[in-house]
Parts: structure tokens; sequence; C-alpha cells
């Protein structure tokens, strides 16, 4: 895991604000309440995780499903403990892998996933969580589709999604394997894939439990 390492001092906080994460051996509340005038939202925003005195905790506070726990059980290696609280790691649903051409609208993708859940019976209640690929992370449609549902949209990378042993597909152009099927995988509980990809216009989905 490569890092560059920063002491304390004033201002370090505009100096690392641009970080994916940011690993800080400190109060948890000092980090809050000097880092709280810089946040913008949780899709600009930092990843941020707390390291106890001891160094026996690894506590991510900001960004959990944008790279924040990741990082917390990377630092497991180093003999810390990751505190996870976020909830989509101990909830039983549906997870749900995304694909979509660039510019979709968010009305686009409800509605292709609206249909994919009702073909296994499912509903947005049961959704845990939502997946995609890192390159989609400024697609505003997608963004925005999760806003309105208040799920989680998680953003994998691309040795992430190629660990999922699916079937091939077009995103082989950008060196993936697969998108929609391998995201929902990767972040599912059970990692069984209950509906394959299914296409609905620009925008492709697949479900596992």
């Amino acid at each position: 895991m490569k890092a560059d390492l920063f002491f304390y001092e004033k201002g370090i906080w505009e100096k690392v604000i641009d970080y994916d994460c940011i690993v800080a051996m400190m109060p948890s509340g000092i980090v809050v309440r000097q880092m709280c005038p810089l946040l913008k939202s949780k899709w600009e925003d930092p990843a941020i995780v707390i390291v106890d005195k001891s160094m026996s905790y690894a506590i991510p506070i900001l960004g959990g499903h944008h790279g924040g726990n990741e990082v917390a059980k990377k630092l497991e290696g180093m003999g810390m403990k990751a505190v996870i609280t976020t909830a989509m790691e101990f909830q039983e649903g549906l997870f749900v892998g995304l694909g979509c051409r660039r510019g979709i609208k968010a009305e686009e993708i409800f509605k292709a996933v609206k249909n994919a859940l009702e073909e296994i019976g499912g509903r947005f209640e049961d959704v845990v969580a939502f997946a995609t690929a890192e390159l989609k992370r400024n697609e505003k449609g997608l963004i925005e589709f999760a806003d309105k549902l208040k799920k989680p949209l998680i953003f994998l990378k691309k040795e992430e999604l190629n660990s999922v042993k699916v079937g091939k597909s077009k995103a082989e152009i950008v060196g993936l394997n697969s998108v929609a099927e391998a995201a929902a995988v990767y972040i599912s509980k059970k990692k069984e894939l209950i509906l394959p990809k299914r296409v609905y216009g620009g925008v492709t989905v697949a479900i596992a439990r």
C-alpha cells in the first residue's frame, strides 16, 4: 500500500484533502472538527481512517464505501483490528451490479433496475447496495440514481472486478472481463449470482446475494 507521510502541523488538512484516503493517528474529535469545513460531498471527499495511539484499531469515519473500509482491512496486516461501522457489511439482501453508457439519465437506470428486480420478484427495498466500475465515478446519472434511493454506490477497481470469475463481455474493451455481473458478485454476501446480466437500452444490470 503506497502512502505519503505527513506530520501534524497547522494547515495539514488543506495539504491532504485531495488524497483518496487519509489515515490519521490521532483522536477522532480533532479530525472531525478540523476536517468538517473542508468537506463537500461523499462523492468528492477523501475516505478517512482513524488509528488509535496504541495502533490497535483502524476505524473508518468517512468514506467507508469509498476506500475507507478497504484501507482499514489492509491495516489488519499490521496487527490492527478494522472496526467497520457501515451497515452494508451486516445486511442480507440483494446486491446490484450496474454498467451503463456515458451520459445515461437517472430515470433510465431506475427503469432498468426496476425491470431486473421484477424478474426475480425483488423490490428496491431489498437492495443493500449498487456497484459499478471505477471509471464510472463521474457518471452523474448513476450518482443521482443512488442518491435518490439513498443506497450506497460502490466504485470497484479493475483488479477487484477481474478477480471475480464470470463470463466475459464487451467490457474487455476497457480491460475488464465483466462489469455488472462481477460488480454484483464482488460486493455480495453469498457470492451467488441470481440474475445474470440483463441489458435494458443503455443500462446493464446483474443481481447477486
